[in-house]
């Protein structure tokens, strides 16, 4: 009985192999090459050229047999490798490399060709062919640096301004930059990066340049060179406001003007000279007889890519300062003897109280500053910190006054003293919120119109010198400093003076 079937099996066997000789390839067959090539890794168009490659036939034209023999193939132990295929230029030249019959190319030839063609198209970046004047962005070369900077001149060379110097950079060296963007409404953008900040990107289409606000984008892919790179912090990220701030509502930083900058607010003027070396005089003062000036010295700083700190020393000379300024500001300290209440809280011209309202002396204060500001977890900005003490020569030489009023000898009258603690806070790359607590024997609280009467319509214009006010002690401010453009900035707080503005002019 066993023989029988044996003669069976082997009669089936033998009558498959002739039938499958003679007959086409079946389409079960057809579709069982296609998935196991596929499991080894296989594209339809690497499949078609291995095919006629061994065969010198297309699919549908092989045998069954032949068809049989591809299926153990690809089910034996060394079944054929596969070809890597990262791009569509190289799946093009697959399909244009078909074999001509009669070829003897092997498919190893085939896959070393392949190899060539992929090593060679990613050993040669895609070169930028849209270089502008004004362009401003990102600049990625060809040996991986990145500079941010304005195209100010395009000829043999492409001329790039950065915030250090202007670049002379050759046009083939600069990678060709594009942007895939989905925007939160699903509109979606593709072309060239022409511009680029950190709260906007303008792109170029055929269609023409579109500008895309960063808040509205919902998703971005950039290719640098032909080469995807991440971006997503370009999105979400900036890395510091412009405001560099030398003083926070009134009191100094740590922090100095950048060398060769000329500074311009609503009381001073100044100018940094070097990296640990600036100047400042207020104008008022000086057009008032009274000439000054306010040096401030750095003593120590540290920078890297997240923190910076430093320590600085500053003091202000006056050569013909008025004691009346400074009776004025500390009118809290002067007692009336017949009522009793501090000469802030009267109604009294100061040439009453003092005994030589005209006389003007030297004058000068001194500080020392502590700060330090780091960039944020989320990259968005950096936030930063004041601690300062300050006092001045009321210390050791007080106005004297007529007999009806007195200097109030309370402890803590006995010298002049401030102690502030400043606070700093990007919001966005031109808004900084900003705020102050500070400890002060001189302070007073004014309102709008008195800060307004005092600055502009008495008898020292643009000095701060009224008598008037609610002292107190301790107490905050707080507001918000806004960037309208690279040199101008302007700031709105709750206290006295309220209103603030400098221009910065770098190489003035």
């Amino acid at each position: 009985m066993r023989k029988i079937i044996l003669l069976m099996i082997i009669l089936i066997v033998l009558t498959s192999g002739i039938i499958a000789e003679t007959g086409k390839i079946l389409q079960g067959q057809t579709n069982a090459i296609y998935t196991l090539a596929e499991r080894q890794g296989f594209k339809n168009k690497m499949l078609e050229s291995f095919i006629f490659d061994k065969y010198e036939k297309k699919i549908h034209e092989l045998s069954q047999a032949e068809g049989s023999d591809l299926i153990n193939l690809f089910q034996s132990d060394n079944p054929p490798k596969p070809m890597d295929i990262n791009s569509n230029e190289s799946n093009n030249y697959i399909s244009e490399i078909s074999v001509e019959p009669k070829t003897k190319q092997s498919f190893a030839l085939l896959q070393r060709e392949i190899d060539n063609v992929n090593k060679q198209e990613q050993s040669q970046p895609v070169i930028t062919d849209i270089l502008e004047v004004g362009m401003e962005k990102r600049f990625h070369l060809i040996d991986n640096n990145i500079i941010y900077g304005k195209i100010i001149k395009v000829d043999e060379l492409c001329h790039i301004e950065t915030s250090d110097c202007v670049l002379k950079i050759p046009k083939g060296d600069i990678l060709a930059e594009t942007a895939a963007i989905t925007r939160k409404d699903h509109t979606r953008f593709t072309g060239a990066v022409m511009y680029e900040t950190a709260e906007k990107i303008i792109i170029r289409s055929k269609y023409g340049d579109i500008p895309i606000h960063k808040r509205d984008i919902r998703d971005m892919n950039k290719f640098h060179g032909g080469k995807k790179t991440a971006m997503k912090e370009d999105i979400h990220k900036f890395y510091k406001g412009e405001a560099e701030l030398i003083n926070i509502i009134g009191d100094p930083t740590a922090f100095l003007l950048q060398p060769q900058t000329f500074y311009v607010s609503g009381m001073s003027v100044g100018y940094g000279f070097t990296d640990k070396f600036m100047l400042t005089t207020k104008f008022g003062s000086s057009f008032s007889g009274d000439l000054n000036i306010y040096p401030k010295v750095r003593l120590f700083h540290h920078e890297n890519g997240i923190t910076e700190h430093g320590i600085t020393v500053g003091m202000g000379i006056h050569r013909r300062h008025s004691d009346k300024r400074l009776v004025a500001g500390y009118s809290q300290a002067i007692i009336s003897n017949q009522s009793d209440n501090s000469l802030n809280e009267i109604d009294i011209t100061l040439d009453s109280v003092m005994l030589d309202p005209e006389n003007r002396s030297l004058y000068n204060d001194l500080y020392v500053v502590y700060s330090n500001r780091k960039s944020l977890k989320s990259g968005r900005g950096k936030v930063g910190f004041s601690l300062g003490a300050k006092t001045n020569s009321l210390a050791w030489k007080k106005p004297d006054l007529t007999n009806g009023f007195k200097w109030n000898d309370n402890s803590e009258f006995n010298m002049p003293f401030r102690f502030w603690v400043a606070f700093e806070y990007d919001l966005r790359k031109n808004l900084k919120f900003v705020g102050s607590i500070w400890v002060d024997n001189g302070n007073k609280s004014q309102t709008l119109r008195q800060s307004f009467d005092d600055y502009f319509t008495d008898s020292t214009p643009f000095i701060f010198d009224c008598h008037e006010g609610t002292y107190s002690i301790v107490d905050f401010d707080f507001g918000f400093l806004y960037a309208v453009n690279e040199n101008l900035r302007v700031g709105l707080h709750f206290q006295d003076p309220f209103f603030e503005f400098y221009w910065e002019f770098f190489e003035f």
